[in-house]
């Protein structure tokens, strides 16, 4: 055979070699398209159901804390309870969000759910046996009840609700914390809950990681009033819109796809005893609240 034809076969070969390695890249980069866009997916739909699964276990909460101020002779039953509900919400806002995460915090909100059923027959049951005539355990009933009714309306809610959900990119708050300090002239604080000596009013507040989220610049406006429902600190005025929010302080934040600490500080003078109201807002939607008594 000529070397003029054995270089032509040669040539026939490479080129088909050649096509075949397209083709094969082609076929990958088709298979590597479709996993990214399945991960994603799965990422959002995983992060909408732990949105859900929080806002549940938020509105177990709740309704724990408003039983307990009606019924003292469950308290001890109840407050236990609430120390469950408290700790499975913190546990989840840490676990990484995978199916198995999912799936085991779907059983424990269930569970939860079962056991507040369990605690409000008992509620009942006792409440059925005390005599009718003492008034303050008619009270209670009649507050349990009206509260069974709010809660099952928000359960029914929030379940219409989170069928609705497909907008994963949305910031979580959580964990508002306020701590009352004495600031000397020497740099030392000192943490305290009379009124009197209170010159600092420390704020802070946690933002969830979600990278589904644009980096931005977030506006975080501090607002705390007083009994008196005077506004302490620099009591400046923004307008949205038709709507006029008075504010302690304003934090700038830098956000970038990461859980972060927000952190603010309040001067404040002669502060009197009794409730002070925190409120944090996002422009003007309220996003935390807390409530602290001072002595």
């Amino acid at each position: 055979m000529s070397k003029k034809v054995k270089k032509s076969q040669n040539n026939k070969s490479f080129k088909i070699i050649i096509i075949l390695l397209a083709f094969s890249m082609l076929g990958s980069l088709f298979y590597i398209s479709k996993l990214s866009n399945k991960s994603k997916r799965t990422i959002i739909e995983l992060r909408e159901e732990k949105a859900t699964m929080l806002n549940d276990l938020e509105k177990s909460q709740l309704f724990l804390k408003q039983v307990m101020t009606s019924n003292k002779s469950l308290s001890g039953k109840l407050l236990a309870e609430q120390n469950k509900v408290q700790q499975l919400i913190l546990d989840l806002k840490k676990k990484e969000v995978t199916e198995k995460t999912i799936v085991d915090y779907k059983q424990s909100t269930n569970d939860v759910d079962n056991r507040i059923k369990l605690l409000l027959n008992e509620i009942n049951s006792y409440k059925n046996k005390i005599d009718s005539t003492n008034l303050v355990l008619t009270k209670t009933n009649v507050v349990l009840t009206k509260e069974k009714i709010k809660n099952d309306t928000l359960t029914v809610s929030n379940k219409k609700l989170a069928k609705k959900i497909t907008d994963a990119t949305k910031l979580y708050f959580y964990n508002l914390q306020t701590a009352f300090l004495k600031a000397k002239s020497s740099g030392k604080q000192t943490e305290t809950d009379k009124a009197s000596k209170i010159n600092l009013i420390k704020v802070s507040f946690m933002i969830a990681e979600n990278d589904l989220v644009k980096s931005t610049t977030k506006d975080f406006y501090i607002q705390i009033i007083d009994s008196k429902n005077n506004v302490l600190g620099s009591k400046n005025t923004e307008k949205f819109g038709d709507d006029t929010l008075t504010y302690s302080t304003l934090l700038k934040i830098k956000y970038e796809n990461k859980t972060i600490k927000v952190e603010g500080e309040i001067p404040v003078t002669n502060l009197n005893e009794g409730v002070l109201f925190i409120n944090v807002f996002d422009k003007s939607r309220l996003i935390l609240k807390s409530a602290v008594t001072l002595s």
